[in-house]
């Protein structure tokens, strides 16, 4: 039970994990205080309808921490807090645009130090009971396996309790860089916890991709980012790959993130956040449920993705939290419909500019209300 002294500091608001585990939290009835990089992004986060229509008010409030590497960036920020939801981290683009001379100080410092940090500042302040940090399925699985060079043996699923050694850099893409910043800081936040016992435990949680609606999305290229661009990459006639058939809806990475603060969740353990997937079964997925889109074609069905195949063991996620996870094809629907939503919007929008510029204003007031 949720008691009125308890107070959650988070980080990685703004993002797509730490924006639904936010509303997630203020749902369950937690005081929160969100570690935001600037004003601006502290107002981004205001401003979404989701935080507005559960009228948190005083229940959550902010502090600015502009660079989460610095020694002692978390001290003051923690202060009184009973537990903490670690999930910000650099991201891979998709792409390749960080150079690689800078993808040690882009990936691996800032998810070591900012990890690090957040571990000293919880020890000062003897409040925090517990931290619940956002690792990743690619914290556990060596690199030829997920790319599938090296096939797993399938009577050896990917377990909770599985660890690789960190690989230092060069790295040859920011997937490489990105898997490797996630080994290292689960590394050294294991060899801080070994070394000072601190008063509190950690739980760490390793969500494969996870796919579903992003709120902090307000246009369809904006949904594009992240790892619903996977999704929809393939349903717009993209053929790449290969990728790890790990997915996880982004409603079951939330829950697992609130209800990973009770007591009643083993500390200092791992757990995986999700399930086998086959990338290509969105097309007959996207068939059967948008078939008008389909008919049009917004989606397609000429895109493919590789699919490396990962066996897994997330039976201890599922008996501790005490659900199972949504499928592929609830994922699947999830962004599409979400996706179709927001181009229906722009069209109306464009619609508008052309027949009505009185209802086109009226329209994009409406849309910068909720968006």
């Amino acid at each position: 039970m949720v008691s009125s002294k308890d107070l959650v500091f988070i980080t990685g608001a703004t993002g797509h994990v730490g924006s639904c585990t936010l509303v997630h939290l203020l749902r369950a009835g937690y005081r929160v205080r969100a570690a935001v990089r600037s004003e601006a992004k502290m107002a981004s986060v205001l401003a979404r309808p989701q935080i507005q229509a559960l009228n948190p008010q005083s229940r959550l409030t902010f502090t600015i921490v502009p660079d989460i590497t610095v020694p002692g960036a978390y001290d003051a920020a923690v202060e009184g807090a009973t537990h903490i939801i670690h999930i910000a981290s650099p991201l891979a683009s998709g792409g390749n645009n960080v150079p690689l001379s800078q993808h040690d100080a882009h990936f691996i410092q800032p998810a070591v130090r900012g990890t690090l940090n957040l571990l000293e500042a919880a020890y000062l302040t003897g409040t925090v009971r517990r931290i619940v940090i956002t690792s990743s399925f690619v914290a556990l699985v060596p690199m030829d396996e997920l790319e599938g060079t090296k096939k797993r043996d399938p009577r050896r699923p990917v377990s909770p309790c599985d660890r690789i050694p960190f690989t230092p850099g060069p790295y040859k893409s920011e997937f490489h860089a990105y898997a490797a910043s996630k080994v290292a800081a689960l590394q050294q936040a294991e060899a801080w916890i070994d070394q000072v016992r601190p008063p509190f435990d950690v739980v760490f949680l390793h969500p494969g991709f996870v796919l579903g609606r992003n709120d902090n999305a307000t246009t369809a290229s904006q949904v594009m980012q992240g790892t619903n661009s996977v999704v929809l990459a393939l349903l717009l006639g993209k053929r790449f790959g290969p990728y790890a058939g790990a997915t996880v809806h982004i409603e079951d990475v939330a829950r697992a993130h609130v209800s990973a603060l009770d007591p009643w969740v083993l500390g200092n353990q791992s757990y995986i956040l999700s399930q086998p997937a086959r990338w290509d079964d969105a097309i007959e997925i996207a068939r059967q449920s948008f078939p008008e889109a389909m008919k049009a074609k917004i989606l397609v069905s000429g895109g493919s993705v590789k699919t490396t195949r990962l066996p897994m063991d997330a039976s201890l996620t599922e008996m501790t939290f005490g659900f199972r996870f949504a499928s592929y094809e609830e994922q699947v629907k999830s962004v599409v419909d979400h996706f179709l939503e927001l181009r229906l919007r722009k069209k109306m929008l464009f619609s508008g500019a052309r027949t009505n510029p009185p209802a086109q204003q009226e329209v994009v007031m409406n849309v910068s209300a909720i968006a």
